[in-house]
């Protein structure tokens, strides 16, 4: 019992700072809390629907390959379930009228799918799995949603103004670049070898630093979606 409540506290940690850092960042306009709650249980709904589909898919085709896995059987779907979730929620919502709040909406879903996934591999594997994750597994589905969001935006505001074509483009860029992100993550943590360990520190490291720039800077550049 108390190890379940140390490692329920070890994910919660992480999770509740990125939630926190990732609200104050949204400083022109307040997302509602009753929004926020909904995209992070959309997240935790996401990971239930990505569990489903991967245990049919696995029934279906028995693909035994790093890139396969890596790529399609965990960041493809993973990804997509996330971002169905965002558009469904946040898409046509009138408090969507900023760049910066796909950043927040992304990350607060992803960060509800971590949770469930963290309890999940967690209650398996022990305190020091949960206290690796913490630190290394949270943060990056986080930092694949910072450009999940960053690449919303930047759709929603084409929308906005009319400019669908280039709003197509980026709305592919916001599935996209978190898969490859993402896939990128996986490969070079299951492949087994030494290279690709060290890769993936390096990987992560960089993560690290470029998400949290990518967030401050656009919540420093944050501007209304309607520019006309």
């Amino acid at each position: 019992m108390i190890k379940n409540i140390i490692l329920i506290i070890i994910g919660v940690i992480p999770i509740t700072y990125l939630l926190k850092f990732t609200f104050d960042k949204d400083k022109i306009e307040k997302e509602p809390l009753s929004l926020l709650f909904k995209l992070f249980m959309s997240g935790v709904l996401s990971a239930a629907v990505v569990i489903f589909i991967s245990f049919l898919l696995k029934s279906v085709i028995n693909i035994n390959n790093n890139f396969y896995n890596s790529f399609i059987e965990i960041a493809l779907i993973e990804e997509v379930c996330k971002f169905i979730c965002i558009y469904i929620i946040t898409w046509k919502n009138k408090e969507f009228d900023y760049k910066f709040d796909a950043i927040v909406y992304c990350i607060f879903a992803s960060l509800g799918f971590a949770f469930v996934e963290n309890l999940i591999y967690s209650f398996n594997y022990g305190i020091m799995f949960a206290l690796l994750r913490a630190v290394v597994s949270i943060p990056g589905h986080a930092f694949f949603a910072t450009y999940m969001g960053y690449y919303l935006g930047i759709a929603k505001m084409h929308y906005t103004n009319k400019t669908r074509k280039k709003g197509i483009i980026y709305l592919i860029y916001s599935l996209l670049i978190p898969i490859l992100l993402h896939g990128i993550y996986d490969y070079c943590l299951i492949g087994e070898n030494d290279l690709l360990y060290v890769i993936f520190i390096l990987y992560v490291i960089s993560l690290y630093i470029l998400s949290f720039k990518t967030i401050n800077t656009s919540s420093n550049c944050d501007m209304p979606l309607k520019t006309k």
